[in-house]
């Protein structure tokens, strides 16, 4: 069996990547540690999230954050059970959203952008 428990989320400044991720997301540090090359190993997550996020602080990060832009699609799918409430949180925190929650066939859809630029989907599934 394989699953996937990490996935590397390349932020320009950790410290501020951790209050975001925790402060809107509500993710904690499950691990704070070094590797075996000496750079820290900083992962964030919870049991609903589903995996950790490793933080890695990179200089290039604004600039791949700007390139994958140009693609036209976004970074992170979130699922939520309050789509416009979760938005509202958004806003309060003083980051961009860049589509008003909307409903969908699918639901009710949503997009922010994080402190590096990258783009999140709030997805609210429609119930049957």
């Amino acid at each position: 069996m394989l699953r996937v428990t990490h996935a590397i989320y390349l932020v320009s400044d950790i410290d501020i990547a951790q209050q975001f991720l925790g402060g809107v997301l509500g993710l904690l540090v499950t691990a704070d540690e070094h590797t075996v090359t000496g750079e820290r190993f900083l992962t964030m997550g919870s049991e609903l999230f589903g995996i950790d996020l490793q933080l890695v602080e990179f200089a290039g990060q604004t600039e791949i954050a700007t390139l994958k832009k140009t693609v036209g699609t976004v970074d992170f799918i979130l699922e939520s059970d309050d789509a416009v409430a979760f938005i509202g949180l958004v806003e309060r925190s003083g980051l961009t959203v860049h589509r008003r929650p909307m409903a969908t066939v699918y639901g009710i859809t949503a997009i922010f952008e994080d402190p590096f630029g990258y783009w999140w989907d709030v997805v609210q599934r429609a119930r049957n």
